[in-house]
């Protein structure tokens, strides 16, 4: 009998170890996935979740919203040809003289609304073909990328985080565990994007899609978010941009709670509380609940960087622009 006890004894602390020493890599894979992701203490953002967007429909006729629905492709994409910062009404000089920001933070608000000029047009062209808000296009950029100055974006020109997929031989590898042996064209980039590269993230073994040039990572990003998809299924964004679209607030409560299964937030968990909001929040919710990323508060980031550099002025361009006839008319 005795001999049993000892036996169990050690076969409890054998296996309370084991716990331990798992827990630790879980803790410790966190940490570096994290570090990777600007915490909201780095963030150069103003944390609060406003209507002032809707300052911006004042200007803004119920047939911009209709068109948008409507319009077909040429159409919509002709209609916003040569839209701009200007065309929006935003400059970075309006935005920076309202943020009280420390000196290290005006510094990184500086970069970031210099990343938004750069980068606008693209994203507004894409909103009026794809129907992704330019405003949240532009926030992930920001974030997944720190502006285009991140290790990843300035070696891969991939400024949304997207991963290459891995191939039979790979998931091979990393079933057994034998990482080692993994090389970059055990990956598959999806075009067109044209290489992967190895950049540490959720796991050591992660591989990031590769790109020729930036226009090329947002083509694929317009890709990945409107893909033919099931909704309720983890990696699903399509229905999106349908469920909540620019220029009014909607409730956030049937989506979350569809997907609660797979994401493990109650709708009143995402905006402490309130779920009718913004359709940009609605927005950066809804890549949170179909599994975007894994930070947990993902969405509050692209809904505060929406909020403080006032990206909704760029839909609701699109929205005007769309009113408008259309070119040669």
């Amino acid at each position: 009998m005795l001999r049993n006890l000892l036996t169990a004894m050690a076969q409890g602390v054998r296996s309370l170890m084991l716990t331990l020493l798992f827990s630790g890599a879980v803790l410790g894979g966190l940490y570096l996935y994290q570090a990777h992701r600007p915490a909201f203490e780095e963030l150069p953002v103003i944390r609060e979740l406003t209507a002032n967007y809707k300052q911006g429909l004042s200007t803004l006729s119920q047939l911009g919203l209709q068109q948008y629905a409507t319009l077909s492709l040429p159409e919509r994409s002709a209609r916003a040809q040569g839209l701009s910062t200007a065309s929006a009404g935003w400059k970075a000089e309006d935005i920076l003289a309202k943020l009280d920001f420390s000196k290290a933070k005006k510094r990184q608000a500086v970069a970031f609304t210099a990343y938004i000029t750069a980068h606008a047009p693209a994203a507004l062209q894409s909103m009026a073909e794809h129907k992704v808000p330019a405003s949240i296009k532009l926030a992930q950029a920001l974030l997944e990328s720190n502006a285009g100055r991140s290790a990843l974006a300035r070696q891969t020109l991939n400024h949304f985080g997207i991963k290459a997929r891995a191939s039979a031989r790979a998931r091979d590898k990393i079933k057994r565990r034998d990482y080692a042996a993994l090389l970059n064209s055990d990956f598959i980039p999806v075009a067109p994007a044209v290489g992967a590269w190895r950049f540490h993230d959720d796991h050591s073994y992660d591989r990031f899609e590769t790109y020729r040039n930036v226009a090329d990572s947002y083509a694929r990003h317009d890709q990945l978010l409107t893909r033919p998809c099931t909704p309720g299924h983890t990696g699903c964004y399509a229905w999106i941009w349908e469920a909540f679209p620019p220029g009014q607030d909607h409730d956030i409560s049937a989506a979350a709670q569809a997907y609660l299964h797979r994401s493990g937030i109650a709708p009143q968990r995402f905006f402490d509380g309130q779920t009718r909001v913004p359709y940009y929040a609605a927005c950066a919710a809804g890549l949170k609940m179909a599994g975007y990323a894994t930070s947990p508060t993902y969405h509050k980031k692209i809904t505060y960087l929406i909020e403080t550099y006032e990206l909704w002025r760029f839909d609701l361009a699109v929205l005007n622009a769309l009113s408008a006839p259309e070119p040669g008319t």
